[in-house]
């Protein structure tokens, strides 16, 4: 599996703690919010950088690589 699939997987558990949070808050039975939050973003921030991240050169000539 390669890291942009595992980027895609924490970007996506972000969300779901994120909007699974926010259910909470709004129902009152949040305890422990701050934490769910904190974590939301963790995984948000974690995911997202793993799915930028660029091939890494092999060898091969890429345009932006040119003199």
């Amino acid at each position: 599996m390669d890291k942009r699939r595992i980027g895609e997987l924490l970007l996506i558990f972000g969300v779901i703690l994120f909007v699974g949070g926010a259910a909470a808050y709004m129902t009152g039975k949040a305890e422990q919010i701050q934490g769910i939050g904190a974590l939301a973003l963790i995984f948000i921030g974690a995911g997202a950088s793993m799915k930028k991240e660029k091939p890494k050169n092999k060898g091969k000539i890429y345009e932006s690589n040119r003199i």
